[in-house]
């Protein structure tokens, strides 16, 4: 993985893309869009996460339209459906 981007704690993005070899292990994106990768930790505000696999941070007001849930905090987003999930209503996927 020696072409990886990896984002670290304490950055901040805003209206960013990022592809298959992004490892977010800290920062915080808002209005991102995520299209492969592993977002390990951080916050996820209003994007959209297209695929890759969430395993950790906390996602809130995005569009989760594919890609793998596999740990995190969901605060509230859309599902691949373009419905509104709030904090206690998560989508079955997760």
């Amino acid at each position: 993985m020696s072409d990886a981007l990896i984002l670290e704690r304490g950055e901040l993005h805003i209206g960013q893309r990022f592809g298959p070899g992004t490892v977010n292990r800290g920062a915080a994106l808002f209005e991102c869009e995520w299209d492969g990768g592993r977002f390990e930790a951080g916050l996820f505000i209003g994007g959209m996460f297209r695929s890759g696999q969430f395993a950790g941070g906390l996602f809130h007001g995005g569009i989760f339209w594919a890609g793998t849930w596999l740990s995190g905090t969901w605060e509230g987003g859309f599902d691949r459906q373009g419905l509104y999930h709030s904090r206690d209503d998560r989508p079955r996927f997760l």
